[in-house]
């Protein structure tokens, strides 16, 4: 009976040390959840969004703490890319990219060439924490990945993803720090792998990596090389937060052509209204301020909006009349 006893409690401690010997999780005890965000779908095909969406969805939409062992039975290259960093938090989601139609397109750059993407292949992650409001958690994102100023982001795997370049001013692409991530490998389910390093992140010195692999490929929407734009090829016109517009398509403000390479529209903003210039009524080219955010006003009134181009870069104006 003793020899029994004996080699049951053996059994036991051999598998307490080989539990103890695993790698645990190297989870972010700072923030209660890191959230995929973009409108892409989770893998159980539920539609995905970007911020203020519900709770439930945000939660749906977490992402999994995992050790460096883990990314293993992901990717044998990743793994090894991951192992000559220091990585301080790993986390893991599934995601189906470039299946369903965003309603906007974003650019990415692949072997020297610009092609245009479904906002489905888009995506980003935060790092987020919760409030309660009466009977409701709320969730907020306390940090973007990527942020101009604190989240520099690394492309694990360039074949799949496509990250712009850390930098305050657009390029010639037009792309910048705020300019979206985008799946590149084609419309398919895939593990998105995200790490953050020890070392602090800065312009010129990643904090965190992403990497983006493939489990199963689907039909989608095709990518399209975006071809040279032409500015007297397109009409124009100012869309925006403001009354006669309110971001809807085909109520767009009319510009009317002033010169070879200008366009002129007037609009009536209240402060705080928001606006860009786009053409032929789509979202496939638009504009505002140099970094692609919205335009916005301070104060009520009528506004005389320019758009003037040289070569294909357009800039906008807004001026009070």
């Amino acid at each position: 009976m003793k020899k029994i006893i004996v080699m049951l409690l053996a059994v036991v401690l051999i598998a307490s040390l080989a539990a103890c010997s695993q790698p645990k999780p190297l989870a972010d005890t700072t923030h209660e959840l890191w959230v995929a965000h973009g409108q892409f779908k989770l893998a159980d095909g539920t539609e995905n969004g970007w911020n203020n969406k519900e709770s439930s969805l945000y939660e749906k939409s977490a992402l999994t703490a995992i050790s460096l062992n883990d990314v293993k039975e992901i990717s044998e290259e990743l793994y090894n890319t991951l192992s000559k960093k220091s990585v301080k938090y790993l986390y893991k989601i599934d995601l189906i990219f470039g299946t369903n139609d965003a309603g906007w397109p974003t650019n990415f750059l692949k072997d020297g060439v610009l092609y245009k993407a479904n906002g489905s292949y888009a995506f980003k992650i935060a790092q987020c924490n919760s409030d309660v409001d009466g009977d409701t958690k709320v969730y907020s994102e306390e940090q973007w990945i990527s942020d101009p100023k604190t989240a520099n982001v690394e492309a694990l795997t360039p074949k799949t993803v496509f990250y712009p370049v850390w930098q305050e001013e657009a390029d010639q692409y037009g792309f910048s720090w705020a300019s979206n991530p985008v799946v590149i490998g084609g419309a398919g389910l895939y593990t998105v792998v995200v790490a953050q390093y020890t070392n602090a992140s800065a312009a010129g010195q990643p904090g965190f990596g992403v990497g983006v692999v493939l489990k199963e490929a689907k039909e989608g929407i095709a990518y399209e090389e975006v071809k040279t734009f032409v500015p007297g090829d397109h009409t124009y016109g100012i869309v925006g937060s403001f009354e006669a517009s309110g971001w809807a398509d085909g109520k767009d403000v009319a510009m009317t052509a002033d010169g070879t390479n200008k366009w002129v529209g007037e609009v009536e903003l209240k402060a705080n209204d928001e606006l860009k210039v786009r053409a032929d009524g789509k979202w496939d080219n638009s504009w505002g301020t140099a970094d692609g955010a919205n335009l916005k006003v301070d104060a009520d009134g009528t506004y005389v909006v320019t758009i003037e181009f040289s070569g294909e870069t357009g800039t906008v104006t807004v001026t009070a009349k």
